[in-house]
């Protein structure tokens, strides 16, 4: 692999086989080299040794993968305190500390801000388990802004790269909350849209439907001239007040769900 920016990969071992190895393998493909225990532990290793001084300490970044697995490991937490009191030490800022915080859903997120809120305020990436192509790209251009800029390279630039990456992140976290929130209700469209298909085609709101101009006319009728009135009441579709008959917010979307298939049914046969 050459000469190439060294990363300490810190991480819950329950995650490593699904989660950790499929990234590392894409991260080494790309020219990081990589520093996971698996590999450079051997039986016999001083474990604390191992990790801290031959890991951590000479790693140029170090990235913690955050998860729900991770957030209950005490290896992860000391992993993290080692590495924020030896870059102190150093006399290293939180904007140039080696760490990358990585986390795999708005929930870790949420719970690494709390647990370990100087970690969010510099590089952060979402990587779900099932990322992208370009959430890895992203990652591996923050391992080496940060690491040109731990080797004291033009720093000034470096943190407005940082900056923008952080500043993209943001949008990145509101287009997603955007395409969730139309995911659900395009699934709500479609639930309704089920329901009304099988009430009408069920044949039990027949003489109910073909009121249908009369009862949306009429803010309330009497109960006795509103046909298959249990059904509809049942489906809410009408709602009882003491001896008058209401149509709900449900029977109007209802009604307008069969104008609007009437209609395309009108054009589909013409």
């Amino acid at each position: 692999m050459g000469k190439s920016v060294l990363v300490f990969v810190s991480h819950s071992s329950e995650d490593k086989e699904k989660y950790i190895e499929p990234i590392v393998s894409d991260l080494e493909e790309c020219y990081i080299n990589i520093w996971i225990d698996k590999r450079k532990i051997v039986p016999g290793d001083n474990l604390r040794k191992s990790i801290f001084r031959d890991g951590l300490d000479k790693a140029d970044v170090a990235l913690i993968f955050f998860t729900e697995k991770s957030l209950k490991s005490s290896w992860v937490d000391r992993e993290i305190k080692h590495v924020l009191r030896e870059e102190s030490k150093k006399g290293n800022n939180f904007d140039l500390n080696k760490i990358i915080s990585i986390f795999d859903s708005q929930k870790t997120y949420e719970e690494i801000s709390n647990r370990y809120p100087e970690l969010t305020d510099d590089l952060l990436h979402l990587m779900p388990y099932d990322y992208s192509k370009i959430q890895l790209g992203q990652l591996i251009s923050a391992i080496w802004s940060k690491y040109l800029s731990l080797q004291g390279g033009d720093v000034e630039t470096q943190k407005q790269l940082l900056a923008k990456e952080k500043e993209i992140f943001q949008k990145e976290k509101e287009i997603s909350s955007l395409r969730t929130n139309i995911d659900k209700l395009k699934n709500k469209t479609n639930d309704i849209t089920d329901e009304f298909s099988q009430l009408k085609d069920s044949g039990l709101l027949n003489d109910f439907i073909e009121r249908q101009d009369r009862l949306l006319r009429h803010n309330a009728v009497h109960v006795d001239s509103v046909p298959n009135l249990a059904n509809a009441v049942t489906f809410g579709l009408i709602n009882l007040e003491s001896s008058a008959a209401k149509i709900s917010d449900k029977g109007k979307e209802f009604f307008k769900w069969l104008i609007l298939n009437e209609d395309k049914n009108e054009e589909s046969e013409s």
